[in-house]
């Protein structure tokens, strides 16, 4: 694994950084990562003790996809009063609706909520305890988010308890879970399901049993959650991490488990190993996605990398490839962002901040597949006057001067009676 990063590739960021979610908000992707420069050294960070800085995360953003910097600290243990003498800021994530951003994240077993108006922060805890308290039987770690077409929202998380539990219980869950979240993003309705459930005994422990950091797409109306299984520290191919797959019709399943092996593992021939808990771009108006994951040359000093996933024609998805190369250059075209938060009052105005990085003849915005405006080619910025009461996923088309079509990432809204 080596990239002296004078010249773009994997791994993309120059710093120690561990389970990276990944976005694309706006003109700029972003990777909220475990570490990612927010401690001085590594061994910092693995020592769970930093007297001097606390704990807390970094993020690094990119406007193409493939160079990358550092927009510094977002979150600091010191300002959240419960998580305070807390080690272990770990596998956050972060979801977006109304022009907030809700930033889950872990602190020593447990799951908290911030927010923001700007996805670079800085955030705030949302709640003043956590959203998903300690457990024995259940470690409450890497939460991930998933909104659906419809606007629920989902918080999938949980990993078997580890090893220091082993000595407390007979048996350990392989339980990945999910809730449904309120429009608020910071609360739940309903009660906590299971998504895959197993049991082991103390004497039955291994390496593969431990499942962890979810992740939940949706293509063609399928549902596919992946996580990670084995150790992501292990050097060792047949324990090491890896990535598989279920796919279901629902968000909430049934998960028929995928055929054909992990579709991520080792490529030690290239210094990759352990590769896993990682986040999915896809850019928008394409079936192009990017799987952004972390791994390791063998000695636990994970590192972020960014690879495609590609899916055949029965919608399996392939198995992937690590490489040294990296993702393309991936400039964003055309950007949609809200310029206030909400919710919105039914019959009120919705303005919007356009980017168009290239002269289009025209741009067209939808809530999902329905047309509700349009405005010139030039970037100017829109206001939506007649939104309907309900959520919606509003994104922009534009039009090249060829009849290229070029569409922005979506924005999602709640608009609520007056």
């Amino acid at each position: 694994m080596t990239n002296p990063h004078d010249a773009p590739g994997n791994p993309v960021l120059p710093v120690y950084a561990a389970d990276p979610d990944a976005h694309l908000i706006g003109d700029r992707y972003y990777v909220y990562a475990t570490n990612a420069g927010f401690y001085p050294d590594k061994e910092t960070f693995v020592n769970g003790e930093s007297p001097d800085v606390g704990h807390g995360f970094s993020l690094w953003s990119s406007a193409d996809l493939r160079s990358w910097q550092s927009e510094g600290p977002i979150l600091r243990f010191a300002d959240v009063e419960w998580a305070r003498d807390l080690p272990h800021a770990w596998a956050p994530c972060l979801a977006e609706r109304n022009g907030r951003y809700y930033f889950y994240f872990c602190a020593d077993s447990r799951i908290g909520v911030a927010v923001s108006d700007s996805p670079t922060g800085p955030f705030v805890d949302a709640k003043g305890e956590p959203l998903v308290e300690y457990r024995d039987d259940l470690s409450a770690i890497d939460p991930m988010v998933f909104t659906d077409d419809d606007g629920q929202a989902y918080l999938y998380w949980g990993a078997v308890p580890g090893f220091w539990l082993e000595s407390k219980i007979e048996y350990v869950r392989m339980h990945l879970s999910v809730r449904k979240l309120a429009p608020d993003m910071v609360s739940f309705v309903g009660e906590e399901m299971p998504t895959i459930f197993t049991r082991r005994l103390r004497d039955d422990w291994h390496d593969l049993d431990h499942i962890e950091a979810s992740h939940v797409i949706k293509r063609k109306g399928t549902y596919y959650l992946q996580w990670s299984e084995g150790s992501f520290s292990s050097p060792d191919l047949e324990r090491s991490y890896r990535v598989n797959y279920a796919t279901a019709m629902s968000p909430l399943g049934p998960w028929h488990l995928a055929t054909g092996g992990p579709i991520l593992q080792s490529r030690p021939e290239i210094g990759v190993v352990g590769p896993g808990h990682h986040g999915v771009i896809r850019i928008p108006g394409t079936d192009e996605w990017w799987c952004v994951y972390h791994c390791h040359p063998g000695d636990a000093d994970r590192r972020i990398f960014i690879d495609r996933m590609s899916f055949d024609e029965e919608g399996r998805i392939t198995p992937m490839v690590p490489t040294l190369e990296g993702p393309p250059e991936r400039p964003v075209r055309l950007a949609l962002t809200l310029a206030q938060t909400g919710p919105f009052a039914s019959g009120s105005p919705i303005p919007f901040r356009v980017a168009a990085h290239e002269t289009f003849s025209k741009i067209e915005f939808f809530s999902g597949d329905l047309k509700v405006g349009e405005s010139a080619g030039d970037g100017e910025p829109w206001t939506w006057n007649a939104a309907t009461i309900g959520f919606h996923a509003v994104h922009a088309r534009g039009t090249t001067s060829t009849g290229q079509l070029v569409v922005s990432q979506s924005v999602n809204l709640d608009v609520i009676a007056a």
